[in-house]
């Protein structure tokens, strides 16, 4: 087997970083051949010293089956040399030895293991698992039999959800090669990325360990409408796709593949309950395309190697980049024409708060500047493909918006956004004059323009005030301009009346501009009525040609 140029890199900067470190990390995006390397680091450690020892842990079956089986594909004289310590299997007596940390977790077995000799190396696949007390007891154990022995721990994520550092026991990371640099060289296939409105909230669903609880996010998520909607979303956009689906809750899997099925779609579930057999079956049909679609909670979102499979259903919402990585990096792997990997997220309303795509790549732009606001259930509300650079499914320049919002964020006046427009009602002055302001959202250009509505009892007048191709020159103006016209009682944002119900009056009124939902306050139902007339009569005067342009704020 020959390793591609990044894969060389790695295995020779752990060899060098052995010489002085005892425990390193390696990390690899899924899909960019991780097994390759460190298989490679272990055959050449046994070439040159016919009496090492080397360990292979994981925790899961198929992570145990999968190196031996490239190992004897790629290696065939290690045939018969590589053995596997799981359940009732137990070749602890070969050089090579590929075990879970379950099994070797009993000091029995593990004692079976060392009476043909410690370990020279270890392998942790999987490693940000290295942290679990299981993981340390045993790495305990391990070096009291041999002090020099030398670890790697290789992952796809070296994040925990606990907030946990891996450097607690892997001293130094001697490579990292993410998704961007790997789908930037062509050794993975771009991901194209589509957010889809559920109309779920969250906001009863609590948080443990840096992630939703799971049993109280199944509840509040798996759904015949979202599961419905994941149906269709299927029909629409990934049909003839072999896809993943990763849910809440076991149950919900089984549902789900149920719902696949009386679609049409041939799918299947399964959990860790599932008999190997049984297991192994699914995985044997999915793999030869008697399947579309197998569903599981977290089965498959480590050790599933599947090259075809092209899309990720995740109708589950996560605060966790890692686990995020580790369900979209199933459909990373190239294959003869396979264009992309399709992540359909299934967004909550509280959609800011998961982590999606553009988190775990490291967008240059706040999330809520790419996701498209008051989306009607089962619309996109976002979108991109990233195939080296970011291309927006909206095609808005991303870094205007974010500082449109950053702007807002930081801004102590209440202003209001939505379609891309910012307004700012002022109030009535001593002359009886209403003011609003409102900044456009950027053109093709990049530019934005500053708005001033003003109306009093006879007549109203817009006047475009400035266009620019900064925003801050933008913001900078408004500012002028409220400081000299705003009413503080209005427009400031802690103002207490702006948490109180909306009045039977305001309420009436949004409903007939059909801006009223339910709940509204009464500074959110004030906002959206003023944000709905100023753009109302921006356009109007617009269209009829009756806007001045100065160069600054009277």
């Amino acid at each position: 087997m020959e390793l591609r140029p990044y894969q060389k890199e790695a295995v020779e900067a752990v060899r060098r970083d052995w010489q002085t470190h005892k425990s390193l990390l390696g990390t690899m995006a899924t899909g960019a051949g991780k097994t390759n390397c460190f298989l490679a680091l272990l055959t050449d450690a046994h070439a040159r010293n016919p009496h090492t020892r080397s360990l292979i842990l994981a925790h899961r079956k198929e992570l145990i089956e999968q190196p031996r089986d490239r190992l004897y594909e790629f290696w065939p004289e290690w045939q018969g040399k590589a053995g596997i310590v799981m359940a009732e299997q137990n070749e602890c007596y070969t050089p090579m030895v590929i075990a879970t940390v379950q099994t070797l977790s009993s000091d029995k077995r593990l004692q079976q293991v060392l009476a043909f000799g410690a370990f020279d190396y270890l392998i942790v696949d999987e490693s940000h698992h290295v942290c679990a007390d299981t993981y340390l007891a045993l790495y305990e154990k391990l070096l009291a039999a041999n002090p020099n022995m030398k670890t790697l721990g290789v992952t796809a994520t070296p994040i925990r959800a606990d907030g946990k550092g891996l450097r607690t026991v892997l001293e130094k990371e001697s490579f990292h090669y993410g998704i961007r640099e790997m789908v930037s060289q062509g050794w993975l296939v771009p991901p194209r990325w589509l957010a889809i409105q559920t109309g779920i909230s969250l906001a009863g669903v609590q948080s443990r360990e840096g992630d939703y609880v799971q049993k109280q996010l199944a509840d509040v998520y798996e759904t015949e409408n979202c599961f419905d909607l994941v149906i269709e979303t299927h029909r629409k956009y990934a049909d003839g796709r072999k896809a993943l689906a990763f849910t809440a809750s076991v149950d919900g899997a089984y549902v789900l593949a149920r719902k696949f099925n009386e679609a049409g779609i041939a799918a299947e579930a399964a959990d860790g309950t599932t008999a190997k057999a049984h297991r192994a079956d699914i995985l044997r049909r999915f793999r030869t395309g008697q399947l579309d679609v197998l569903v599981n909670v977290g089965l498959y979102t480590e050790g599933l190697d599947v090259p075809p499979v092209s899309c990720i259903h995740q109708v589950r919402p996560t605060k966790s980049d890692g686990l995020y990585l580790q369900m979209c990096g199933r459909a990373l792997r190239t294959f003869p024409g396979k264009q992309d990997a399709l992540i359909l997220d299934y967004a909550p309303v509280e959609v800011r708060n998961v982590c999606m795509l553009g988190d775990v790549l490291g967008v240059d732009a706040r999330k809520d500047a790419y996701l498209k606001e008051d989306a009607e259930e089962g619309e996109v509300v976002g979108g991109f493909t990233f195939d080296g650079q970011v291309k927006w499914l909206k095609g808005d320049p991303m870094e205007i918006v974010s500082r449109q919002l950053d702007y807002l964020d930081l801004s102590p006046f209440s202003w209001f956004r939505q379609g891309g427009w910012l307004t700012l009602g002022l109030g009535r002055d001593a002359e009886e004059i209403d003011r609003t302001l409102a900044i456009s959202p950027p053109d093709r250009e990049g530019l934005c323009a500053l708005w001033l509505v003003t109306k009093d009892k006879e007549w109203t007048e817009t006047v475009e005030m400035l266009r620019a191709d900064t925003f801050e020159s933008l913001s900078d103006l408004a500012q002028g301009y409220v400081d000299r016209h705003g009413s503080q009682a209005i427009i400031g944002k802690a103002r207490q009346w702006r948490q109180q119900p909306a009045s039977d009056k305001q309420a009436q009124f949004a409903q007939r501009l059909g801006v009223w939902r339910a709940g509204m306050s009464k500074g959110d139902c004030a906002q959206a009525i003023t944000h709905t007339l100023a753009l109302k009569t921006i356009s109007r005067r617009t269209r009829m040609g009756q806007t001045a342009m100065v160069a600054g704020a009277a």
